[in-house]
C-alpha cells in the first residue's frame, strides 16, 4: 500500500465556548475591524502513512480528542462553509513541529501505525462582512509569523 495523506480537524462542538476563538474575535476588533460576526479555530493534523480512513479515525478518537468536548473530521478535501473565510495556518518545512512530532510518538506508541508522519496547524472560520484586503491583514498581524508559518486563505469571493 503506498502512502497516503489524511486531515484530521479537530473543532470545539456547538455546545462548548470556543474561548481561543473569541480571543482571536476581539484581537481583530482591537485592530479596528468590527464586522466580524463569529470566530472558530480547529487544530489540523496532517497524517502521511500506509493506512485507510478507518485507522485514522481510530486515531482521532482514542488519542487526539476529549470525547465530551471535541468532535472531528477526516478528510483529503473538504467543503468549506459558505459565508466564512477559511484562514489554514501551517508551519514551515524548515520548522521544527514539537507538536506533530508529539503526536507521531503518541501514535507510534499506541501501537496503531509503526510507520507515521505527522505535521499540526490551525483552521481558522471567520464570519463577517470582510473583503479580501481585510482577511490578508487580519492574517498577516494576528493569525501568523511569516517567519515561520506558511498560510492559505479559502472562502468568500
Amino acid at each position: 500500500m503506498n502512502k497516503k495523506f489524511y486531515i484530521i480537524e479537530i473543532y470545539k462542538k456547538k455546545n462548548i465556548f470556543d474561548v481561543f476563538g473569541q480571543e482571536i474575535k476581539r484581537s481583530i476588533e482591537e485592530l479596528g475591524i468590527k464586522k466580524v460576526k463569529d470566530v472558530k479555530v480547529s487544530n489540523l493534523y496532517k497524517i502521511e502513512c500506509k493506512a485507510d480512513k478507518r485507522i485514522i479515525e481510530k486515531i482521532a478518537k482514542e488519542l487526539f480528542i476529549d470525547k465530551i468536548s471535541d468532535g472531528f473530521y477526516v478528510y483529503k478535501f473538504k467543503k468549506e462553509k459558505k459565508n466564512w473565510w477559511i484562514v489554514e495556518v501551517y508551519l514551515k518545512e524548515a520548522v521544527t513541529d514539537p507538536v506533530g512530532e508529539t503526536a507521531k510518538t503518541t501514535i507510534i506508541e499506541s501501537g496503531i501505525l509503526n510507520q507515521v508522519d505527522v505535521k499540526t496547524g490551525k483552521k481558522y472560520y471567520i464570519k463577517g462582512d470582510l473583503n479580501k484586503e481585510e482577511i490578508e491583514e487580519i492574517s498577516k498581524r494576528i493569525l501568523i509569523n511569516p517567519l515561520i508559518h506558511n498560510y492559505f486563505i479559502k472562502g468568500k469571493k
